[in-house]
């Protein structure tokens, strides 16, 4: 008998992470395609939040197939975060774009000869914005129909993020 769909999945990696942002970005050009714009963004908005843990993980040299976990990772970045001051909210913590963003440009400023030009600095929390401003996983309660351009926009973020994947 097959394995069911949940107990395929791997633990959360650096790879998976980075596997399933490209997976995510191509179902939301899909659901594009067929005018569902609010699932666009939803998936678009979970492979941008992808793309930037994979960056922060992959700076803070954890190694390419290792489990990431809640306790053990995502909650000591988040921590990691509000002390190096990035704003970030309680609700939805660990799949803010925003705040993914910000943590990785102060944390590269943080480490000697690591910082980003100024320049990218500015892109990398400029498309965080972007995305997490229209993008929130509770997207999947909702019934709203997103706008042309907030698809647009989303789509534009997500897509620097992925394009830009290995300066990150």
């Amino acid at each position: 008998m097959p394995r069911r769909l949940l107990a395929r999945c791997r633990p959360d990696s650096i790879l998976e992470f980075r596997a399933a942002a490209v997976q995510r970005y191509e179902d939301g050009l899909a659901a594009a395609a067929a005018d569902r714009r609010l699932a666009a963004i939803y998936l678009w908005g979970y492979s941008a939040e992808m793309a930037l843990k994979a960056a922060y993980f992959t700076l803070i040299g954890v190694g390419d197939n290792v489990p990431l976990t809640m306790p053990g990772d995502i909650r000591p970045a988040i921590d990691r975060g509000r002390f190096l001051g990035v704003p970030w909210p309680r609700a939805g913590e660990g799949h803010n774009v925003q705040a993914w963003a910000g943590l990785l440009v102060l944390e590269r400023a943080a480490l000697p000869g690591r910082a980003y030009r100024p320049d990218f600095a500015r892109d990398v929390q400029a498309y965080g914005q972007q995305a997490g401003s229209l993008w929130n996983e509770t997207l999947r309660y909702h019934a709203n129909v997103a706008y042309s351009h907030e698809v647009r926009q989303v789509r534009e973020a997500t897509e620097w993020f992925l394009v830009n994947h290995e300066a990150l």
